[in-house]
């Protein structure tokens, strides 16, 4: 088994927003899926974290010195159970002066944190999924927001958050 670990972005905004990214097409990995920034645990990465926090700026192109890791939520194991995500909740502070590396990032979104609070925005679902050559109906987690449509491992990490972080106050009084 493989493991892997993001970085879930909240940009302390006047409006805070979490940051979702569009992994570029030609990736052999989810390619295309919109994602928090992350990726596989290097051998050379002291733990989970750090393996986190080195994807962020190789993705993002801003320092990791800028994310103030404050939460650990659960691990998720993705789909095909061949990856499990450590997530990293992370907090940035104002400018955010993004460069992504376009070898790996084709499209970066902010979406306002109300969008994930409001009624229903995470919800259950189906999926469509090839795997192995086969295409599958799953259910799974689902959000949708001005044509970012998250399923998968992410969705499901939305879904952690949440339920750990019921109310915004709290998510975003994290300090």
């Amino acid at each position: 088994m493989l493991f892997a670990a993001v970085v879930i972005p909240i940009v302390r905004f006047d409006e805070p927003a979490i940051v979702f990214l569009k992994r570029a097409a030609h990736l052999r990995r989810n390619p295309g899926q919109i994602a928090f920034p992350g990726g596989i645990v290097d051998p050379g990465d002291v733990d989970e974290r750090a393996a986190a926090l080195r994807e962020f700026e190789e993705e993002l192109g801003i320092p990791r010195e800028r994310v103030r890791v404050v939460d650990r939520l659960d691990d998720v194991v993705t789909l095909a159970a061949s990856v499990t995500v450590a997530p990293y909740l992370g907090l940035l502070d104002p400018p955010l002066e993004i460069n992504f590396d376009t070898a790996e990032t084709e499209a970066v979104y902010e979406v306002p944190i109300r969008a994930l609070y409001a009624p229903q925005a995470v919800h259950r679902g189906i999926e469509r999924v090839e795997y192995a050559g086969n295409v599958h109906d799953v259910p799974s987690w689902l959000f949708d927001y001005d044509g970012i449509h998250v399923w998968g491992a992410t969705a499901r990490m939305l879904h952690g958050l949440l339920a750990r972080y019921p109310e915004p106050g709290p998510l975003l009084a994290l300090a």
